[in-house]
């Protein structure tokens, strides 16, 4: 009897570790493919995954934004009533009104560019962009004639 019951206990401790082990292992790769906590296993970027020139882009976009608002009158100001696209340098950004989503394209070498979601704030007059986390890799592929 008392063998009995240690055969049990023995099972019945290897199946709860293996499921344990299992669930452990799923819930490891459900949140590597998770850009919100993937971010808990890269010590050397966040998830923004922004660079110093894309803050920078982004910066004069905003710059830029605020300029031409405050050239508009007051009461007459409305914002983002109509799908636009502002270039410098290259990089885009992008209004689509009927998503109400804001898009900077900026290019980040010979052939790749990037894409990413920017959101936005109107305070006290101004406009603020806050990159999201949401971006796609974008390759170009150029043609060439032969």
């Amino acid at each position: 009897m008392y063998l009995k019951k240690k055969g049990n206990i023995l099972i019945s401790t290897m199946i709860i570790l293996s499921l344990m082990l299992m669930i452990g292992n799923f819930l490891f790769h459900m949140m590597k493919n998770n850009r919100e906590l993937e971010v808990l296993y890269k010590l050397d970027s966040d998830i923004y995954d922004m660079n110093s020139n894309e803050e920078n882009i982004l910066s004069e976009f905003m710059k830029r934004l605020n300029e031409n608002i405050d050239s508009v009158d007051d009461e007459k100001k409305e914002y983002f009533n109509e799908d636009f696209t502002e270039n410098i340098n290259g990089n885009i950004l992008e209004y689509e009104k009927e998503d109400k989503k804001l898009y900077l394209v900026t290019t980040k070498g010979d052939n790749t560019s990037r894409k990413r979601e920017i959101k936005y704030k109107i305070k006290n007059g101004k406009i603020i962009l806050i990159p999201t986390y949401k971006f796609e890799e974008i390759e170009n592929k150029s043609i060439e004639n032969s």
